[in-house]
């Protein structure tokens, strides 16, 4: 008997420091850190890199040399009043333009790449930056603590697994500094009134994904938005697209995005109706297309069509004819992103006007919508 508690304890002894390990592993699974060269880059809670639809984005910071003190031959430079990110290495630049959610080289060719903006943060893909300039390169490395992702061009000199053995403590009072900084964060309960959260921030309102579908109020969505400091996605079918060429040249010259509202049943005729719509929106606005919405198509389907280089626009809600702005803001979710999609229409303008004043308040999180974020 005395074996089988000895046993028991043994056991009991090793599930527990297993769940530990499990539970430190899920803590620092998401916890990204950063090196330049051999350099290691504090990581806060505003510039650790972060995965967006499954691409890695970096600070631009990492490509500062007046932040790491390092010239990689590929430097970025990022302009709050214009909101625009210009990243040069030899002979090559590219723009990131995030007002209009588009970017483009030194001879106003627009190129596939996205740079998305977080709290007051610019973050770049990295993966397509060094294959763009060809000079740097990134790796991703696990370590005890999380993900190291290092920056490097030729002047490197110790190997990733050197250079996170070397750099092991330092990694490990980042990793304390950041949990210190997250806690702080935290909201923190009035005395008086256990459930309540004495310092709600502004912004701790569902998360909302905007697009508009055609119709007669098209430009009156558009105009509220741009007043109310916005722009958005608006849907077009290719015909529609030759039906209202000066409307796509004037949206997109506001700065707002471009989407194709694809109305094949298979998979194969929406990859043709989104080349064929393309083709106009370049021809039309000289803007890339990256964003589609294929809503006779199931989950399978529409995962078939983002395999053929395709963001798939999902909508978990649909905003269509209503009288009140409470009935389309009482949809929306706090435990999920929400994906709506609103008709630009006469009947429900007035609805939507004030849904659009809430919604850039302080109770909501509203933002852009880009390929990086479906």
């Amino acid at each position: 008997m005395k074996i089988l508690r000895r046993l028991f304890a043994v056991l009991l002894c090793g599930a527990l420091l297993l769940g530990i390990a499990a539970a430190s592993a899920r803590s620092t699974s998401n916890v990204y850190f950063m090196a330049v060269n051999e350099k290691i880059i504090e990581m806060t809670p505003e510039n650790m890199p972060m995965t967006v639809g499954g691409t890695l984005y970096i600070p631009y910071t990492m490509l500062s040399i007046r932040d790491t003190g390092i010239n990689l031959g590929v430097s970025a430079q990022y302009s709050a009043s214009r909101r625009t990110a210009l990243v040069s290495g030899g002979r090559r630049a590219i723009t990131f333009d995030l007002q209009a959610n588009t970017a483009y080289d030194p001879q106003g060719n627009y190129v596939d790449a996205r740079a998305v903006m977080r709290n007051s943060m610019l973050f770049l893909p990295i993966a397509w930056i060094c294959e763009y300039f060809g000079v740097i390169s990134f790796t991703t490395s696990r370590t005890p603590y999380g993900t190291l992702v290092r920056v490097t061009n030729a002047s490197v000199i110790l190997s990733d697994a050197a250079l996170i053995d070397a750099a092991d403590g330092m990694l490990r009072d980042n990793l304390a500094s950041y949990q210190q900084a997250i806690q702080a964060q935290q909201p923190s309960a009035d005395p008086a009134n256990p459930g309540s959260d004495s310092s709600v921030q502004p912004d701790s309102g569902p998360i909302v994904y905007l697009s508009f579908l055609w119709g007669d109020a098209v430009e009156d969505v558009a105009r509220q938005l741009e007043a109310l400091g916005r722009q958005a996605l608006f849907f077009f079918t290719p015909q529609q697209l030759l039906e209202q060429d000066d409307l796509v040249r004037r949206l997109v010259g506001a700065g707002h995005s471009v989407g194709l509202d694809l109305t094949g049943t298979t998979v194969s005729q929406c990859v043709q109706q989104a080349q064929e719509g393309s083709r106009l929106l370049a021809s039309i606005a000289c803007c890339p297309v990256y964003i589609v919405r294929a809503s006779s198509l199931d989950a399978a389907q529409r995962s078939q069509l983002s395999q053929e280089g395709w963001a798939v626009w999902s909508a978990t809600q649909s905003w269509e004819d209503t009288s009140s702005s409470y009935q389309l803001l009482s949809q929306l979710s706090y435990g999920q992103d929400n994906y709506v999609e609103a008709m630009c229409s006469s009947e429900n303008l007035s609805a939507l006007s004030s849904a659009l004043r809430s919604l850039t308040g302080s109770g909501y999180q509203l933002r852009q919508t880009v390929a990086p974020a479906l």
